[in-house]
């Protein structure tokens, strides 16, 4: 990387941090372009020159965190273990992570994940990319017999994505959730989804 590079990317990360620390004394309204600007020691017209909104800038902020964490996590995903104990492996890693500092990503969430698509292109690539992983171990739970041929892996996927939504939306409403709590609360929550979709064989301890 050359010395302009670097010093862009320093830029970069100069106004993140301050947006970070902004987003969580201010709140994602009240937290203004100038102020970003002005915490970071750039001009504004250097935080518009690499986010082009408040919303784009929010957006990175959290998807840059979870990318990390993601990344950490399928590292160390299990290739062996039930479809039940990898599925609750990413979710784990993700509650324990929101909880380092829930404030914090409860004020990214909320100006972010329910804005539109366009909006988001980063988070919305993210969120792609896990449904067609979750997508995958459905595919080989089904070429090994384990859940029943005819189920459609990407409803399946979306299915369970929207289970973890759920219990995401209960851990940041209730400060008094922790992630141990949340993962058995999805856990459940997919178990119970799963004996839907297990092979009959499967579901009897092997006898039809």
């Amino acid at each position: 990387m050359n010395r302009r590079a670097a010093s862009k990317s320093e830029t970069r990360q100069l106004i993140l941090n301050a947006a970070r620390e902004l987003f969580l004394e201010k709140g994602g309204d009240r937290c203004t372009m100038r102020a970003i600007a002005g915490k970071a020691g750039v001009s504004p017209a250097s935080v518009i020159a690499h986010f082009r909104n408040k919303t784009a800038l929010l957006e990175v902020a959290l998807y840059e965190d979870i990318e990390n964490t993601l990344a950490r996590a399928i590292a160390s995903f299990p290739e062996k273990g039930d479809l039940l104990e990898k599925l609750m492996h990413i979710p784990r890693a993700m509650f324990s992570f929101y909880d380092t500092n829930r404030q914090l990503y409860r004020v990214l969430i909320r100006n972010t994940v329910f804005e539109q698509e366009a909006d988001n292109p980063h988070l919305t690539r993210q969120v792609e990319q896990y449904l067609q992983f979750i997508a995958g171990l459905i595919r080989q739970e089904k070429e090994s017999g384990s859940v029943r041929a005819d189920v459609d892996e990407r409803i399946a996927a979306g299915s369970l994505f929207s289970l973890y939504m759920g219990v995401l939306i209960g851990f940041y409403r209730n400060p008094e959730v922790t992630p141990r709590a949340a993962v058995q609360r999805l856990s459940a929550m997919t178990q119970q989804y799963l004996t839907g979709i297990m092979a009959r064989e499967r579901r009897n301890g092997g006898d039809s």
